[in-house]
């Protein structure tokens, strides 16, 4: 084998490119054990603040890497316990920005319509699969109605389904309404996250001893790649009358932020990360 690669060499004629830079370094200024960052770069709002939603632009300008001059210290056990620094990291990392609550704002009125459709098409997804189904045999909170007696018995008429489709559709709503500057909307999404543990974020569902959601998060997260799909669907079937090309890939990558936030709101109380 030795004999098969002895007569290769190595070009070192060639200029080195720095992979995230995206410029061409000499083989000189590769060795240097210091790079010295560009006296014209200055922290963004994102690098110096904890807020969310501190920037007015959803687009990163993915041709133009460098390599970070400036790295954030997170707290990895503060993240666990503090729900705002929790919001801090994941928009920052996500880059979820002021524009793109705008720019969901600005679709919700045209997407709104297909909310009803969208979770009747869930449910019958979720009754695909008796795994899935079963979760519906236990008395959800808050109903007080028939139960029935088999799996074949529930069907998508069953009172408490019709009675789950209700909270469903309100989340949906108020994903496309929400205001995301708000710690009250985070807080919200952390407690649907919480509610479908078995655990319940509600104190009036405790003191009267009403059971909570147990589902396992393999489907949760399922459940949100299908509704993403759906939701992205209708935001690129928008006429463009109402709705740019430009402005439904920022749509898409808005909603797509705000998908991904909740699943990790709902990912944290199952595996405590």
């Amino acid at each position: 084998m030795e004999s098969q690669f002895s007569s290769l060499t190595l070009d070192i004629s060639e200029p080195l490119v720095c992979p995230f830079s995206g410029s061409v370094v000499s083989e000189k200024s590769s060795k240097s054990s210091s790079p010295v960052p560009s006296s014209s770069h200055s922290p963004t709002a994102t690098e110096s603040s904890h807020t969310p939603l501190n920037s007015s632009s959803s687009h990163t300008t993915y041709d133009q890497y460098r390599c970070p001059v400036f790295t954030q210290e997170v707290d990895p056990l503060l993240i666990k316990t503090s729900l705002e620094d929790r919001i801090a990291y994941l928009t920052d990392f996500l880059n979820f920005t002021s524009r793109d609550a705008e720019v969901i704002s600005k679709i919700a009125p045209s997407v709104n319509d297909v909310i009803p459709s969208m979770v009747d098409g869930m449910y019958a997804k979720l009754f695909e699969f008796d795994i899935t189904k079963k979760v519906f045999m236990t008395r959800n909170q808050g109903f007080d109605g028939p139960l029935p007696q088999t799996l074949e018995e529930l069907t998508l008429d069953s009172a408490q389904i019709v009675f789950r489709k209700v909270f469903m559709k309100a989340w949906a709503r108020r994903v496309l309404t929400a205001d995301y500057s708000s710690g009250k909307t985070w807080a919200y999404m952390d407690k649907v996250g919480i509610m479908h543990t078995g655990a319940s974020p509600f104190k009036h569902q405790r003191t009267m001893g009403i059971a909570p959601l147990n589902v396992p998060y393999r489907d949760i997260a399922l459940t949100l790649g299908w509704l993403q799909t759906v939701l992205h669907s209708a935001i690129l079937q928008l006429p463009e009358s109402v709705c740019s090309m430009s402005e439904k890939i920022e749509a898409v990558a808005a909603i797509n932020k705000v998908l991904w936030i909740q699943n990790d709101l709902f990912s944290r109380h199952y595996i405590g990360d």
